[in-house]
C-alpha cells in the first residue's frame, strides 16, 4: 500500500535542508502538532532529528509498504530568485532525495516552484535523480498553474514522464500568497500536455472558508481522465465532511482516488467511530488510523495501490545540452 502524501518538515538548525520560519514555528497550529504528535519524546539531538527520526519509526512500524515524503520548494520574486522573507516553509530536494536513498520505504517526491530561475534544470536533476512526482505548493508557494509561461515546464515535465501534484483546496497550516490559486479548474494547461496530475486534498474546503473548491475538482475530474485526487488532510475535524462527499461520486471518479495522509498532521478519531471504530485499524499509529479511517468509505479496489506501479524505478538521463544543476538552499 501506498501513502502518496506525507511530509517531512526542517527546524532551520542547517538552513540549506530546510526550515520553518519564525512565524510559523510559533503559530499555534504548529505548536499543537508539536504536542499532539508527541514530537518532545522522540529520541534526537535537534528538533529536524525528532521530525525525521518519527516519519521513519512510524512508517517502518506501520503496514504501507511505501510512502512519497514531499519537499517543499521556497518563494520566488519575478526574477527567479528566492525571496526569502516571503518563505515560511522549505524542505530542499536534497533532503527528501536522501532519505529516500538510505530508507526503503521512503519514496522522494521533489518539489520545484516553476517560477524559479533554474526550473527546468532543477526538473531534469530530480528526475534523474530518481524522483517520480514533482510537488507544487500553489498557495504557499504563490504559483499560478494557468500561466502560459509555464509552457516549458509541463512539456518537460510530460517528457519526462513524470507526475506533478498541485495542491488544491485551501490552505491553513502556513502564511500563503494566493488562496485563489488552489482552485482545481487552474489545472487545465498541465493536464492539457497529457500529464498524469494529482489534486492534492481534492479541492476541499472547511466550512468557514470563503469559497468551496470540491465542485471545480468534480468538474475537472469528469473532464479529463488523466487527473487524480488525493485524499490527504481529509481524515481531521475541519475537514470530515469530504470523505463523505468522494463516496457519494460517481465511480469513474472514485476509481482516480490516491491514499495520502498529509503526515504528520494527526487524524481524528470522533467523526468516523460510527463507521471505524474507536481504534480504526486496531492500532495507534497515525498512518495506519489514517488508512482504516479511508478504507471504511466506498472508494474502489486499489483505491491504496493503485499508485504503486508509477514509481517503479525508470532512468531518465540528463537532456543533451543542459547541466544539472544544484539544489537552491534558502537562507
Amino acid at each position: 500500500m501506498l501513502d502518496i502524501h506525507t511530509h517531512v518538515f526542517c527546524w532551520g538548525e542547517d538552513p540549506r535542508q530546510g526550515f520553518l520560519s519564525e512565524e510559523t514555528r510559533r503559530r499555534w497550529l504548529t505548536r499543537l502538532i508539536v504536542r499532539l504528535t508527541g514530537l518532545d519524546r522522540e529520541p534526537g539531538e535537534t528538533r529536524s532529528d525528532q521530525i525525521r527520526n518519527r516519519l521513519v519509526r512510524q512508517l517502518d512500524e506501520s503496514s504501507l509498504s511505501r510512502a512519497v515524503v514531499l519537499a517543499q520548494d521556497a518563494v520566488y520574486r519575478d526574477d527567479g530568485e528566492p525571496d526569502a522573507e516571503r518563505t515560511h516553509v522549505y524542505v530542499s530536494n536534497d533532503y527528501v532525495l536522501e532519505l529516500a536513498g538510505r530508507h526503503e520505504k521512503i519514496l522522494a517526491g521533489c518539489s520545484i516552484n516553476p517560477l524559479r530561475r533554474d526550473a527546468l534544470e532543477e526538473l531534469e536533476r530530480c528526475a534523474a535523480a530518481g524522483s517520480r512526482l514533482i510537488k507544487v505548493h500553489t498557495a504557499i508557494q504563490g504559483v499560478d498553474p494557468s500561466l502560459p509561461e509555464f509552457e516549458p515546464f509541463y512539456r518537460l515535465a510530460a517528457e519526462l514522464d513524470v507526475i506533478l501534484m498541485f495542491h488544491t483546496g485551501y490552505e491553513h497550516s502556513c502564511r500563503v500568497i494566493s488562496q485563489k490559486f488552489t482552485d482545481p479548474r487552474r489545472l487545465v494547461r498541465p493536464l492539457d500536455h497529457g500529464l498524469r496530475v494529482i489534486a492534492a486534498h481534492c479541492g476541499t474546503c472547511t466550512s468557514f472558508d470563503r469559497e468551496d473548491y470540491y465542485p471545480g475538482f468534480v468538474e475537472m475530474m469528469h473532464r479529463f481522465p488523466n487527473l487524480f485526487g488525493d485524499t490527504s488532510i481529509l481524515a481531521t475535524w475541519p475537514r470530515w465532511k469530504a470523505l463523505g462527499r468522494l463516496a457519494g461520486e460517481s465511480e469513474s471518479l472514485r476509481s482516480r482516488l490516491l491514499h495520502g495522509s498529509d503526515y504528520p498532521f494527526p487524524p481524528a478519531r470522533g467523526p468516523y467511530i460510527r463507521r471505524a471504530g474507536f481504534r480504526p485499524g486496531a492500532t495507534r499509529n497515525p498512518l495506519d488510523v489514517d488508512l482504516a479511517i479511508k478504507q471504511s468509505f466506498d472508494f474502489s479496489s486499489g483505491y491504496a495501490t493503485q499508485g504503486l506501479a508509477w514509481f517503479e524505478p525508470q532512468p531518465v538521463d540528463v537532456l543533451p545540452g543542459r547541466q544539472p544543476s544544484q539544489a537552491v538552499a534558502t537562507a
